[in-house]
């Protein structure tokens, strides 16, 4: 019996060293993260990082983080952000994020609420720490600011492309997204209901180098999306989109897209409001698509990509988008 008792104090003693080392290993890897961004010009700043979680778990609370790059108008900032880790497998990371974020872009500021948000990152084990899949899923999504809408679901995932070389499969799927009412404002009434039932893309990707702790420098680049289905449903609009696309010299996309497309009068008042087909030019789209979508039946277009340009055979829709 006394040998039993020693055994199991020597395993609790062992198993607590163990979730003593891993945790100063999370709280320095952290530390030391902000710091070298710091020495590299970027604003890093956070309020406390604390460690918890004992004796399972590698809890890490990152207070009040603040990060944006060097020279740059991108950054993110938060009251918190939790990174949590089983303590006998950290290569798999999961991060709560907190009900408020702020993002700055180019164009303005971004509030984004939400009534949850998870991320889960899942690592090869190894020194290379390269990617193996990721998962983002948020419900009760906001976004107020530069940009206003709701959304009920998000959810993005990857995984890495069975039989290519470097390549991820990437989905993404919202639900119930309700854009602002100032965009609603600018549609003809009854074009479309106050919500956009779902919009879903289910691509690959293909990269020019892996997406690993290298990355900072071997800098991973496009270099392939095969796009299986870009798919919005709304209302009496449906548009589906798949195509090949790889980026030309310029970076802008090459290759074609089919688009098939149903209610294509009422996805041409969405398109003007949204900024994309001007409005000068409504009445030649509207003979075109009364040419081509007979008693109100779908159309399939094929869209092609060149010289940084998209075009229905001659007529040119607008510009190509950048690749890399």
């Amino acid at each position: 019996m006394r040998g039993l008792l020693w055994i199991a104090v020597l395993a609790i003693a062992g198993w607590s060293g163990w979730w003593w080392f891993a945790s100063e290993t999370a709280l320095k890897t952290a530390q030391g993260w902000f710091a070298a961004r710091q020495a590299e010009g970027w604003q890093a700043e956070h309020g406390g990082i604390d460690v918890q979680g004992y004796p399972n778990r590698i809890d890490l609370t990152i207070e009040r983080p603040a990060i944006a790059p060097p020279g740059g108008p991108w950054g993110w900032q938060a009251p918190f952000v939790q990174i949590l880790s089983l303590s006998y497998k950290p290569w798999h990371l999961i991060a709560a994020f907190a009900p408020e974020q702020r993002l700055d872009t180019p164009a303005g500021p971004v509030l984004l609420t939400a009534d949850k948000a998870q991320a889960s990152l899942v690592l090869v084990p190894g020194t290379d720490l390269a990617l193996d899949r990721f998962q983002f899923v948020a419900e009760g999504l906001g976004l107020s600011g530069l940009v206003d809408g709701r959304a009920a679901h998000l959810s993005l995932a990857t995984r890495p492309a069975v039989g290519l070389a470097l390549a991820h499969d990437l989905g993404i799927e919202a639900r119930d997204i309700a854009p602002s009412p100032a965009f609603l404002s600018r549609l003809p009434p009854g074009t479309v209901p106050a919500q956009a039932t779902l919009v879903r893309l289910d691509a690959t990707l293909t990269l020019s180098a892996g997406l690993d702790r290298h990355a900072g420098r071997t800098r991973p680049a496009l270099t392939r999306v095969i796009l299986r289905e870009a798919r919005v449903d709304w209302g009496e609009i449906r548009a589906f989109v798949s195509g090949d696309l790889v980026p030309d010299a310029a970076g802008f996309a090459a290759g074609r897209l089919d688009l098939r497309l149903e209610g294509a009068t009422k996805a041409l008042d969405l398109a003007i409001a949204a900024g994309l087909v001007a409005p000068d030019f409504r009445a030649s789209w509207q003979s075109a698509l009364d040419s081509l979508t007979p008693q109100g039946e779908a159309i399939t277009l094929p869209l092609t990509l060149a010289n940084g340009a998209i075009s229905l055979g001659p007529l040119l829709l607008g510009p190509a988008p950048r690749l890399r």
